[in-house]
């Protein structure tokens, strides 16, 4: 099926559960009037390149980039000459943020340059919401208001970490270093090592020998140490069962998780919340 293009930008009229995402791909005609909304809009580049005018700034986008933009802020978008742009548009009501405004305080109107491991993260959430978007289920609105917040989450930690050091290139050292570095909040959404790889979009063997340099242990190691150290936690300061623990580890295998933990401390999870309990 022809992708349908178009000369101008599209509608945006959000539904009752305030999120509405939308596909562009400009013709080489396409043309955008300035435009404020009251609505939280992000912007993925699929293709395609430009200047995104934000306000009072000119910022040049390209592929793979994320843009976003607070409420009330005049913008428009021009392609370059030659490159129409194909984008994923996702618009949020500010009534979403209402149990915690801070969060749109926090999102400065910018234009997040590709990153491979933020931009899989932000298209996989994107697609998503497509797919709740054109499903028919009774649980499409809380489906996209749950992956929505996902997608505003995943930008904020993307700022902090933009302010807590200078802005990530794509060399591949730099950006196993970020991935290593978030691995304590995230560990247990790992799933193997080629998942991890293609996140960053870097090879496997380069992703595995730059990983063992910079961590010093294997990426399934550090992964499971980071798993085990957690349920050590919970062990010793909660009585959730042990099946619950397991569960908020990752493991969806209870007797992985005890022959893993059993592995690490030498004693069974059961015996290593004891002996805590008895000290």
């Amino acid at each position: 099926m022809a992708i349908s293009l178009t000369d101008r930008a599209l509608p945006e009229k959000l539904p009752d559960w305030g999120v509405l995402v939308l596909e562009s791909h400009h013709s080489p005609q396409f043309k955008m009037e300035w435009r404020t909304h009251p609505f939280v809009k992000v912007v993925y580049v699929l293709r395609g390149c430009g200047r995104f005018h934000l306000g009072s700034k000119n910022q040049a986008f390209s592929a793979g980039d994320v843009i976003l933009i607070a409420p009330q802020i005049r913008n428009r978008i021009v392609d370059d000459p030659g490159s129409a742009a194909s984008l994923y548009v996702c618009c949020m009501a500010t009534s979403l943020f209402d149990f915690d405004t801070r969060l749109l305080e926090r999102l400065p109107t910018r234009v997040l340059v590709r990153d491979g491991q933020f931009a899989n993260r932000v298209a996989s959430l994107l697609r998503r919401l497509v797919h709740w978007q054109d499903s028919t289920s009774r649980r499409r609105p809380a489906g996209m208001v749950a992956d929505a917040l996902k997608l505003m989450i995943t930008i904020d930690q993307r700022n902090e970490q933009i302010v807590q050091r200078p802005l990530l290139t794509c060399d591949e050292r730099a950006l196993v270093q970020a991935y290593l570095d978030s691995l304590p909040s995230r560990f247990f959404d790992e799933t193997t090592i080629d998942a991890a790889a293609r996140q960053l979009d870097i090879p496997r063997r380069t992703f595995t020998k730059l990983f063992t340099e910079l961590a010093g242990e294997t990426w399934l190691h550090r992964v499971r140490r980071l798993a085990i150290d957690h349920a050590k936690r919970r062990l010793q300061h909660t009585e959730l069962p042990i099946a619950s623990i397991a569960f908020e580890c990752g493991f969806n295998d209870l007797s992985t998780f005890y022959r893993q933990f059993k592995t690490q401390t030498g004693q069974s999870p059961g015996h290593y919340r004891n002996q805590h309990e008895a000290s």
